[in-house]
């Protein structure tokens, strides 16, 4: 019985095994806690998207919101959806926020619920890594 439970978990990132389908954790408010531009942690960007303290807020139906501050000024974004890919293990945006247009795909290195860690390349060969932490309530 035991096996047959274990199997029906989904594998999926980093071998830790999760009665939670990918597209279950991931719906929910996530926050940009580290960002990482090719390996170098920093702590702003003009890619605002990308910035410590950026909310994401997914929903199930692969739309998604955007809060961010930039020079004082609290925003969210005007158009926002994600198309996740569990089993290519990848997440693609789409979004524009604080006037920029972001389109990219990125590999899912975590998820959980409780974290979200991705990893992509932008247009400019710059190598991105946001670690995002669950402010859901569950």
């Amino acid at each position: 019985m035991a096996a047959i439970a274990f199997s029906s978990c989904e594998n999926y990132p980093e071998g830790v095994p999760s009665f939670y389908s990918s597209e279950y954790r991931i719906v929910g408010s996530w926050q940009v806690a580290h960002t990482y531009l090719n390996g170098v942690e920093i702590d702003s960007t003009e890619y605002i998207g990308y910035a410590p303290t950026t909310f994401y807020y997914m929903y199930a139906d692969h739309v998604m919101s955007l809060t961010g501050i930039y020079n004082g000024q609290l925003r969210q974004s005007s158009f926002a959806t994600y198309i996740l890919d569990p089993k290519a293990k990848t997440i693609k945006f789409d979004y524009t926020f604080f006037g920029k247009h972001y389109d990219f795909t990125a590999d899912i290195r975590r998820l959980s619920r409780k974290e979200f860690f991705i990893e992509f390349d932008d247009e400019y060969g710059d190598h991105w890594r946001l670690e995002m932490f669950s402010r859901s309530d569950y």
